[in-house]
């Protein structure tokens, strides 16, 4: 049976100010789209730092498009493929949220997507990305899974945590993860129940678990081991 899922490769146009000019780059993000269905969820998911030409194959993408996830929980699905000095930049980062929000409003707007059922997700670097997506736009994400999030990097992820404490969000980190270190997690997680948080939560994985879901002995791949679990898409969808 031929995948239920037609591949659209949307070209954005990414403007950087510089003094009184403009600088054009071009990036692109994938959009999966069911072949049929209206008002459908979409989830919007971050890949990692250096994986801007996998950002299709991610095992979180392969997972959620797949002909069973898509028979079970058919949704869309967009993909920003993300360049390193996108990433490496708050203000190129701040750009692609922003245009991923109006793609999604577009999608909305169409009677395509369901402005209730919008989730988000990434690893490490692409975790990162997830809560800065919620800070800037807390109104208009339902659920988030965010996984090994590389929040270090940037000082105003964490300290602006406050805008998403309302926001349904669970946490996954490998605990001997030894690229981004389960505290950071833990720490979040840590403040936003303090906050009043109604629904934040971090599961650990063990080695073996991370082991047996495919990841590396590195442990910096905790999408693996969440796309092996349905609880955590099931969690998500039901938001």
């Amino acid at each position: 049976m031929k995948k239920s899922l037609r591949y659209l490769l949307v070209a954005l146009i990414m403007l950087s100010l510089s003094g009184c000019g403009a600088k054009e780059s071009d990036s692109t993000y994938n959009l999966f789209t069911p072949n049929e269905g209206k008002e459908l969820p979409l989830v919007i998911v971050f890949h990692g730092f250096g994986e801007a030409d996998n950002a299709n194959n991610t095992v979180t993408v392969s997972t959620l498009t797949s002909d069973a996830a898509q028979a079970k929980r058919p949704c869309y699905l967009m993909a920003p493929s993300i360049e390193d000095d996108v990433f490496l930049s708050e203000s190129n980062r701040k750009e692609l949220y922003e245009q991923l929000k109006k793609a999604s409003d577009k999608l909305i707007s169409d009677g395509k997507v369901d402005p209730e059922k919008v989730y988000v997700m990434g690893n490490s670097f692409g975790g990162l990305c997830t809560v800065e997506y919620m800070e800037e736009y807390p109104e208009s994400v339902a659920a988030a899974i965010v996984m090994c999030p590389a929040l270090t990097y940037s000082r105003n992820s964490t300290t602006e945590l406050s805008k998403i404490k309302d926001i349904p969000v669970r946490f996954a980190h490998a605990t001997n993860d030894n690229v981004i270190p389960v505290e950071v997690s833990r720490s979040a997680v840590s403040t936003l129940n303090a906050m009043g948080s109604p629904d934040a939560s971090l599961t650990e994985f063990t080695d073996q678990e991370m082991l047996a879901a495919g990841a590396l002995t590195g442990f910096h791949q905790a999408d693996f081991a969440v796309m092996a679990d349905g609880s955590f898409a099931e969690w998500l969808f039901s938001h």
